[in-house]
C-alpha cells in the first residue's frame, strides 16, 4: 500500500508503521501490539502494549488519555486480532494496523502465518481501506474528541503513563504541517 501522495503525513505514518511490522516479522517473528502518537510540530512517541494489563475496553480510555497527554493530532496504531468465518469454522490472525487523525483514516490487513516454531513466518495482505470519518470506524477514534475522563481516570491513567515512559520511544521526525 503506497501513500496518497510522497507528502501526505497520515499515509507517511502508516507506511513507517507496516514497514516496521514487517522488519519485525522477519527479524524477530513477533508482532505487539504498539501505539504511536505524533505531534504538530513532529514529536513521536512508540508504546510498546503487551505488557500493559489492562481490560480492551479501559486499555483504549487510557489509549486515548495518553494521545491526549502528549498534544498527538495523529496516531498509528498496531497489534493481533482473532478473526473468525463463520462458513468456513476457521479462525485467523490478523495483523491490523490504523493510521489515523481527526478528520481521516488508514486501515490495513495482514492475515499472520507461523511457523511450527510459533515465530510469524508470513504477513499476507489482506486489505487497505481509508475514509473520511474516523469515529465510524472502530480502531480510528482516538482522536475524534468521543471520549471524555472522570477526574478518578485522569488520575489512574496519568500514574500509569508516568510509569510506563521510562520505556516509551521518544523521537523527533519534524514538523508535520
Amino acid at each position: 500500500m503506497g501513500a496518497d501522495s510522497p507528502t501526505d503525513p497520515l499515509a507517511e505514518l502508516f507506511d513507517e508503521y507496516r514497514e516496521w511490522y514487517l522488519e519485525l516479522a522477519e527479524e524477530h517473528g513477533a508482532l505487539p501490539r504498539s501505539i504511536s502518537g505524533v505531534t504538530r510540530n513532529g514529536e513521536q512517541f512508540v508504546y510498546l502494549l503487551d505488557d500493559l494489563e489492562l481490560h480492551h475496553m479501559a486499555r483504549n480510555k487510557y489509549l486515548r488519555f495518553v494521545l491526549e497527554e502528549f498534544d498527538a493530532v495523529a496516531y498509528v496504531y498496531g497489534g493481533i486480532d482473532l478473526r473468525g468465518d463463520s462458513d468456513t469454522v476457521e479462525v485467523a490472525e490478523v495483523l491490523n494496523i490504523v493510521a489515523a487523525d481527526a478528520q481521516r483514516y488508514l486501515s490495513g490487513d495482514w492475515r499472520v502465518t507461523r511457523g511450527e516454531d510459533g515465530r510469524v513466518a508470513n504477513l499476507a495482505h489482506m486489505e487497505t481501506c481509508r475514509g473520511d470519518d474516523p469515529a465510524e470506524h472502530p480502531g480510528s477514534w482516538f482522536l475524534t474528541g468521543s471520549v471524555r475522563f472522570s477526574e478518578t481516570e485522569k488520575t489512574r491513567f496519568a500514574a500509569l503513563w508516568n510509569e510506563a515512559k521510562s520505556g516509551v520511544m521518544f523521537r523527533e521526525r519534524g514538523g508535520e504541517g
